[in-house]
């Protein structure tokens, strides 16, 4: 469950749900249902895979810690009610309070009532409960929970997830579930506006997120339009097509959650995607004019064993072509082909080596890939003990310009900032605690003249009689 800033707030009654929702009676249909659900919302994601909570979720306004969804009535939800539940996951309102919306609750607030029950069911029946107390959550003025409200009243809109799109039978309303709502993809792939709202107008078209690029996922040329159903349903459902590889936040994802969805929602997702309103975003062309010093392949030493690429690292090359032939030509080929069957990919194809954005394939060198789906291990060492940021910078300059076909001028710098991980924060919210300080002082100084120009005025009248 990720996101960012503020929550909830409007007055709500308890939902009326169907008796047969309730854990005391609950059928092992439910219960399993509930399970897939909380899979598909990769709820594990922030919340642990015990659920007993903990984890921070970094937010431009400080860590929010995720809280315990097991059943211990003590430090978890076992003493809460249906309708309690119900509030929380659709309404952003708990019974301490106001719930930021880390916890994407305007992404499940298209949860049905059937759905509700189903987790209610699983989170209460088929989850061990753990006595376990987060940390509380320690936000800076004027952050607080109540002043959540307001925000809620402005970007919340209950029963519709932002950005939803119109859809046209059963499987796209499947997928319009997946992907808007139990997947709430746009906490990632959309960006934000000033008050850190997700913006609708550019609903998946990509956007900044701890130092990666979650690109646009629409179907524009410059989003997922070139690639087939069936290599984005194997992207979703493995992390790897020939197009791209999921690393990072995004491999978790796979890993926790879309791997383990039926074919038929994976399908779902894919033919979803393909209804939502196409956006443009940023893509450098590939042009074949465009390319790197000439490689001198036969000049370079081919290592055949990890140390021999580290020792040629170690004397301090920033050289691209010299970089690229001793870390990655053994898995990607000298020529940037990749391996037989695309095991390692031919970085002539991977999108992200293309896009305006590089930040993907700096992070990608940095800190590698790391991915399990079922028994398959996906594994690229990181680089970022053995490279300096300029090294990373020739490097990804090399790849990109001689296997993605764009001009690429990254610079130790880019890098330094990319790898630093900090997202773009709107001037509204970083200086909120002072423009607060600042409304009130002017509120009071207007109160006291307003006070001392009314007394004045009734002082006059009465020396006048």
């Amino acid at each position: 469950m990720r996101s960012v800033m503020l929550g909830a707030a409007l007055v709500l009654g308890q939902v009326a749900l169907p008796a047969a929702a309730q854990p005391a009676g609950a059928q092992p249909a439910l219960v399993e249902q509930g399970r897939y659900l909380a899979v598909a919302g990769d709820c594990a994601g922030c919340h642990g895979e015990s659920f007993k909570g903990g984890e921070p979720v970094a937010t431009p306004i400080g860590a929010i810690h995720a809280s315990n969804i097991t059943p211990d009535r003590a430090s978890g939800i076992g003493s809460w009610s249906l309708g309690q539940f119900s509030d929380a996951l659709r309404k952003g309102r708990a019974p301490e309070g106001h719930l930021y919306p880390a916890m994407p609750y305007t992404a499940y607030t298209g949860l049905s009532d059937i759905e509700v029950q189903a987790l209610y069911s699983y989170f209460m029946l088929g989850v061990k409960a753990v006595s376990n107390r987060p940390l509380a959550n320690d936000l800076p003025f004027p952050f607080i929970r109540a002043a959540m409200a307001p925000w809620d009243l402005l970007f919340l809109t209950e029963g519709k997830p932002t950005g939803a799109a119109t859809v046209h039978g059963e499987q796209q309303l499947r997928g319009r579930l997946l992907v808007e709502t139990l997947g709430h993809c746009s906490a990632c792939h959309s960006p934000r506006g000033t008050m850190m709202q997700e913006r609708a107008d550019r609903h998946l078209a990509g956007a900044m997120v701890a130092g990666w690029w979650a690109p646009n996922i629409t179907a524009d040329a410059t989003g997922i339009g070139g690639w087939s159903d069936k290599k984005l349903a194997s992207f979703l459902a493995t992390g790897h097509s020939d197009l791209g590889v999921a690393a990072g936040e995004m491999a978790t994802v796979v890993s926790r959650s879309l791997s383990k969805l039926t074919p038929g929602d994976i399908d779902a997702i894919v033919a979803y995607l393909r209804a939502v309103p196409k956006m443009v975003s940023p893509k450098l062309l590939r042009a074949a004019t465009v390319t790197a010093s000439p490689l001198d392949i036969a000049a370079i030493e081919q290592p055949t064993e990890l140390s021999a690429w580290q020792s040629q690292l170690g004397h301090g090359t920033r050289q691209g072509d010299v970089l690229y032939q001793s870390a990655c030509a053994s898995c990607h080929g000298a020529d940037g082909n990749g391996s037989a069957g695309l095991v390692h990919p031919s970085l002539h194809l991977i999108d992200s080596d293309s896009t305006a954005n590089a930040a993907t394939l700096v992070q990608v060198i940095a800190h590698g890939v790391d991915r399990t789906v079922g028994a398959r291990h996906t594994f690229m060492p990181p680089f970022r003990s053995d490279l300096d940021d300029g090294q990373i910078a020739s490097l990804a300059n090399f790849v990109r310009t001689e296997f993605g076909g764009v001009g690429s001028v990254l610079t130790d710098a880019d890098v330094a900032e990319i790898l630093a991980g900090k997202s773009a924060t709107p001037w509204l919210i970083r200086y909120a605690g002072p423009l607060v300080i600042a409304a009130i002082v002017i509120f009071v100084l207007g109160l006291f003249l307003l006070s001392w120009k009314v007394w004045r005025t009734f002082t006059r009248r009465l020396a006048r009689r």
